[in-house]
């Protein structure tokens, strides 16, 4: 599983991926004091999740602290497949495809040459293909739309 600080940064400024976030038992977030944990109710982290934030109670004063979510692969691949209703071998084969092609400003990167993890290419597809943007180090642009898209059934 990527910790990198380079995905934690693309998953905090995915805010489409963010404000989906259901969070359940296993799923691994980045508090703000930069701890890495995985969720499991009442053991680490805030009793409850909200939005994107750890709710702690205590007493009469309730907290608030933003939580990053941190997908697995096998979860942003869940989340494509999800949003296009399509299925796993057509979403395999695109992202393939697409793994082939120039990525970003510079033509002459492909997105297999620019991502370290399997983490950090499929959030990059996820956020091309689905919302039309591209990571640039420092957060997602918006771009026009490439002929690479999902099909639906």
């Amino acid at each position: 599983m990527d910790k990198s600080s380079r995905y934690i940064k693309m998953c905090k400024e995915a805010r489409e991926i963010q404000g989906g976030w259901n969070h359940k038992t296993g799923d691994i977030f980045v508090t703000k004091k930069g701890e890495v944990l995985f969720w499991v109710p009442g053991k680490y982290g805030a009793l409850e999740i909200k939005g994107g934030f750890g709710v702690t109670r205590d007493d009469k004063i309730i907290t608030l602290d933003p939580y990053i979510w941190l997908p697995r692969y096998n979860q942003l691949i869940e989340t494509i497949q999800a949003t296009s209703q399509s299925h796993f071998r057509d979403i395999t084969f695109l992202f393939y495809s697409w793994l082939r092609t120039p990525y970003g400003i510079d033509i002459h990167h492909s997105p297999k040459k620019l991502f370290a993890t399997n983490e950090q290419m499929w959030i990059a597809y996820l956020m091309e293909s689905l919302y039309h943007k591209i990571w640039t180090e420092m957060a997602w642009v918006t771009v026009e739309k490439k002929e690479v898209s999902l099909p639906t059934d």
